[in-house]
């Protein structure tokens, strides 16, 4: 056993990790904007608050067990730059546009339980949540194509960018369909529970 093979089971654990962080955003979005009272709100929103702590030592684990990969047999090639590029695209998206709309989520949520409010329920709805989190996955499997492959330079980019495509084709694609049957569904639950009560 070699530091060098250690380094490549913590990059590999870091992508691991990396990719849970990612599903477990997507999950908490979803259920997010299936919920039907601020106190399922609160609820997803700790286990988003909770991500937060995958996301970040699973990104230091990548980048410094990757520096030594690439310091000690690996070398620096194109697709290294690609995956490097990458990785700052998806820590741009996940910290500079999805963060703030989570602290907002967080801020809206009011102390008393209750329907959700249409101001919380917007801010949920936020297309660029979607978009961000649909986007970073796609990268993400971009970066790892780069990493097995080893496309030329060129080919490394433009996997990027198809992925990039790829990942704002499907949020635009599922918020749309959400759009059309998810929030009167919603909207129809919270009518049902009315009359109930």
């Amino acid at each position: 056993m070699s530091a060098y093979s250690i380094a490549l089971f913590l990059h590999l654990v870091g992508v691991l990790a990396l990719f849970a962080g990612i599903g477990l955003e997507q999950v908490g979005l979803r259920q997010l904007r299936n919920a039907g009272s601020v106190a399922q709100v609160r609820e997803w929103m700790t286990l988003m608050r909770g991500r937060r702590r995958i996301d970040g030592p699973a990104a230091l684990i990548i980048l410094v067990s990757g520096g030594y990969l690439m310091g000690h047999g690996a070398g620096y090639h194109a697709w290294v730059a690609a995956g490097l590029v990458g990785m700052v695209a998806m820590a741009v998206l996940g910290a500079g546009v999805g963060r703030p709309r989570f602290v907002a989520i967080g801020r809206a949520i009011s102390a008393t339980d209750g329907p959700v409010p249409s101001t919380l329920r917007e801010r949920i709805e936020d297309p660029v949540l979607r978009l961000s989190a649909a986007t970073r996955f796609a990268l993400g499997i971009g970066v790892v194509f780069d990493m097995v492959v080893k496309p030329s330079a060129v080919g490394a980019a433009v996997v990027l960018i198809v992925a990039l495509a790829i990942g704002a084709t499907a949020a635009l694609v599922r918020g749309a369909v959400g759009a059309g049957f998810g929030a009167p569904r919603v909207h129809a639950d919270h009518a049902e529970h009315a009359e109930h009560r």
